[in-house]
């Protein structure tokens, strides 16, 4: 019997290179951020293992969306290393991450209004060279919407078929590493539902590093969270482990 879509998608269709001897697909290593003379992310150590969820919580302006454009390029590091799958990432460009198997999905999408739908989805898959080896049919199968809009520019659509759009893009290249930042955010309670039975299908299979500050959403989720304050790691472990009221006072506003 063949498996359910979701049990199937995440699958790569090689078998991916052994992860490191300590275990980590992801690890950064004592990492700081800066926009310009104004440091942002100071000293922040975190791993997220093959198929584990990792969820960074924290106020506004903790750092968080800072720590994922330093993951993923778009933000050089002031110090710190960036180690993928063993390698030293921390001074190669963006599209140099995307390859070695990292998807970013971006606080506020970050699509192309002008483009269609289809033309969207496409360019997901420049990290495998612009191969199609059937991911496109799949992620229709995940976003029905997204198939049915297609031809549609992508502009017009709502912020939650956005958001599936974005996802389903991230998702074309097959990544090994999936980062998220704040998929819930402004999105209707259907959609949510469908982004956390996406991120349900992915863990064990793909890694994914999420922003959340829904603490509800981010506890159900995760099998290990950090949080961040003033850019700096002052809680993390398994969801299990952290003091509630402890966590709800540094997420309060």
């Amino acid at each position: 019997m063949t498996p359910p879509l979701l049990d199937r998608l995440p699958l790569p269709r090689h078998a991916p290179p052994p992860a490191p001897m300590d275990g980590a697909l992801l690890r950064i290593d004592r990492l700081s951020l800066a926009y310009g003379q104004v440091e942002v992310v100071r000293g922040v150590s975190l791993s997220v293992a093959p198929g584990q969820v990792v969820c960074v919580m924290g106020r506004n302006g903790a750092g968080k969306t800072t720590l994922m454009k330093g993951i993923i390029g778009a933000l050089r590091a002031r110090s710190g290393r960036i180690l993928f799958d063993g390698r030293d990432l921390t001074s190669r460009p963006s599209y140099a991450r995307a390859r070695a198997g990292i998807g970013y999905v971006p606080q506020g999408r970050g699509i192309f209004p002008q483009l269609s739908v289809l033309e969207n989805l496409l360019l997901g898959l420049e990290p495998r060279g612009g191969r199609d080896d059937g991911r496109l049919e799949e992620v229709f199968e995940l976003f029905p919407v997204l198939r049915q809009m297609a031809k549609r520019t992508a502009g017009v659509l709502s912020g939650g078929q956005q958001q599936q759009l974005a996802i389903g893009r991230a998702l074309m290249g097959r990544p090994r590493l999936l980062l998220l930042d704040e998929p819930t955010e402004g999105i209707q309670p259907n959609i949510v539902e469908q982004i956390e039975g996406v991120i349900a299908s992915l863990k064990g299979h793909v890694a994914v590093l999420l922003v959340e500050q829904f603490l509800d959403f981010a506890l159900a989720n995760a099998d290990y969270c950090c949080v961040l304050e003033s850019g700096a790691v002052t809680m993390e472990g398994p969801p299990a482990s952290l003091e509630a009221e402890r966590l709800r006072e540094a997420l309060a506003v």
